[in-house]
């Protein structure tokens, strides 16, 4: 095949940029993600509510939910989401919450 479509071009040209990168000749924006652990989970959980009940009458996470995440289920991207919020923000998640 001699014609080379826009797809593959832009292929080529973001495999020519993650090895620029990897030998160091170009910066590109990183983000790290720090691990939702049982431990931390407990922790969020704790700030913002005595159980987990009253977690789950605030922010409509069922307790037994809680409980697994605490206990070592693991978090999905979008729980991991809404728990970061609510470390950082809980009464925006409240708010939220509240209009639905």
């Amino acid at each position: 095949m001699s014609k080379r479509t826009k797809l593959g071009l832009a292929l080529e040209e973001g495999l020519r940029e993650a090895l620029a990168w990897k030998r160091g000749e170009l910066e590109l924006k990183m983000r790290t993600i720090e691990l939702m652990t049982p431990k931390r989970v407990k922790a969020i959980r704790k700030s913002v509510a005595k159980s987990p009940r009253e977690f789950e009458r605030r922010f409509g996470v069922p307790a037994r939910t809680i409980e697994g995440w605490e206990q070592g289920k693991k978090v999905d991207v979008a729980a991991h989401v809404l728990l970061t919020v609510i470390e950082k923000e809980p009464e925006a998640v409240e708010r939220a919450l509240a209009d639905t």
